[in-house]
């Protein structure tokens, strides 16, 4: 029992700075893009809080295997290079126990893994649902920054508003954007400027920007003909926020929702969630051989291939799942093919390290004829 505490000690304090780490460059490189996106109008700085808080489970669902698996490999290389395993066998301590302790310590972090992948991150992506319903409904008006020349409609249209009220009111609108003329296909720039402007919605649903006070510029490339109308009020329809959100309706089901539907989707969404939760067994039986390191190499020695090794994995199950949705891969095995042949390659692995069992009997001869 003092060995499984240490040997849990120093499994679960790497674990949770790999996770950390893993978490905070995850988190900074989704907030960077939103935040991107935000500045060029293109989705609203509102959602942003709610987007990353609906994003986490995603990220701890792949970081609890890789961080699970580069903290076991760092557990038992210290174990090597510090000699602290020949020790232990030479006390009778054999590999197998050692296995077997860090499949226990794995099934601890099964248990995270079920609750993320289970509940928390169908939850997480029903909440995602709805901030895209809330995004979809939003204009590329209601994303305007004050202050800022801002890019819309593709870079079809240049627009600024020195400020916007709290009832939504903008104030100073200058917009030009580029248009083609139906009959010669020539090239017209129209330009809009407006003291105040507000959306409204129609009884039909379509939403208008009415400008109020301001003057319509209007000039044809290439002439001279140029057309200017002063108004009082000018209407003109809005079209549709085209920002998308990444997001899968069959992520937000239930595993009971996912058996009854029944389609190539919902069964490649069901063996993605049971694949993350037994992929961490898997990653044990690669770890403790991955881990074997000699003590001039250093505890690190391995790092880099276990890496590669483990990105492989999940590059291949989201290839694989890819393909189940698309219908050019079966859907049994599906994604079981690949752990399939992760486990293989593990006991290959095991098996070619050497043997596993060094009884105490054989340990005490052999520390005997040493002395």
């Amino acid at each position: 029992m003092i060995l499984f505490r240490y040997l849990s000690r120093e499994v679960f304090s790497a674990m949770s700075v790999i996770a950390l780490v893993v978490f905070l460059i995850a988190t900074a490189s989704r907030l960077s893009s939103y935040l991107s996106d935000a500045a060029a109008g293109a989705l609203s700085a509102s959602l942003i809080a709610h987007l990353l808080l609906y994003r986490l489970p995603g990220f701890l669902e792949l970081i609890l295997p890789i961080s699970f698996f580069l903290a076991v490999m760092l557990a038992h290389g210290r174990l090597h290079v510090d000699n602290e395993l020949q020790v232990l066998k030479s006390a009778g301590f054999s590999e197998r126990r050692l296995i077997g302790m860090t499949l226990v310590q794995g099934i601890f972090v099964m248990l995270l893994a079920s609750i993320v992948v289970f509940w928390l991150r169908p939850a997480a992506e029903s909440g995602i649902q709805s901030v895209r319903a809330d995004q979809k409904s939003m204009t590329e008006f209601d994303l305007l920054v004050p202050g800022r020349f801002q890019v819309l409609s593709s870079g079809a249209r240049v627009t600024y508003v020195q400020s916007v009220s709290d009832d939504q009111l903008l104030r100073q609108l200058f917009m030009t954007e580029r248009v083609q003329k139906d009959a010669k296909n020539e090239e017209q720039a129209i330009t809009v400027m407006a003291k105040e402007a507000e959306a409204k919605l129609d009884a039909s649903g379509d939403r208008f920007l009415i400008l109020k006070d301001g003057y319509r510029y209007q000039l044809s490339a290439g002439s001279r003909a140029h057309q200017v109308i002063a108004y009082e009020e000018f209407g003109q329809r809005l079209p549709r926020n085209d920002y998308d959100i990444e997001s899968a309706e069959v992520r937000e089901q239930s595993m009971l929702s996912l058996l009854e539907a029944g389609s190539r989707d919902a069964w490649a969404e069901i063996q993605w969630r049971l694949g993350l939760v037994l992929m961490i067994p898997i990653l044990v039986m690669l770890a403790v051989p991955l881990g074997r390191v000699e003590p001039r190499d250093g505890r690190f020695a391995r790092i880099a291939p276990g890496v590669v090794l483990c990105f492989l994995y999940l590059l291949l199950l989201s290839g694989v799942r890819a393909a189940v949705e698309e219908g050019r891969f079966p859907v049994m095995p599906g994604l079981f093919a690949v752990h399939l042949g992760f486990l293989g390659l593990a006991l290959w692995l095991l098996r070619r390290a050497g043997p596993m069992v060094l009884k105490k009997g054989q340990a005490s001869r052999k520390v005997r004829s040493a002395l």
